[in-house]
């Protein structure tokens, strides 16, 4: 499945509501801190997942979670971003954003 055919309408409806599920963000390739946000430190990789999940807590990582495998979407964790061979950015599926859970130390 290509980045243009997750983006139909149907993608969209469930992004929204996932979106309004949602204690923190979820990020969709057209949000202003998309592009800052994917980036990992390796800068050879540029992956464009399809939608970003900046979890708040468990829950958001639950709903995020549901939504990829619901969707059949790669999913990939990011909480430091320092993976040489880029793991924590998945192309095309989801990205669980869990830095500002890591820096805070919270759980």
């Amino acid at each position: 499945m290509t980045q243009p055919q997750r983006q139909s309408g149907t993608f969209a409806a469930d992004f929204e509501t996932l979106q309004a599920s949602m204690r923190g963000q979820a990020l969709s390739p057209t949000a202003p801190d998309y592009d800052a946000t994917r980036k990992v430190f390796n800068g050879m990789i540029d992956r464009r997942p399809a939608l970003i999940a900046r979890c708040a807590g468990v829950s958001d990582v639950m709903r995020a979670l549901e939504f990829g495998v619901g969707k059949s979407l790669p999913i990939s964790i990011r909480c430091g971003g320092h993976s040489v061979p880029g793991f924590s950015v998945c192309e095309g599926g989801v990205m669980l954003d869990l830095r500002r859970r890591c820096r805070s130390g919270t759980r």
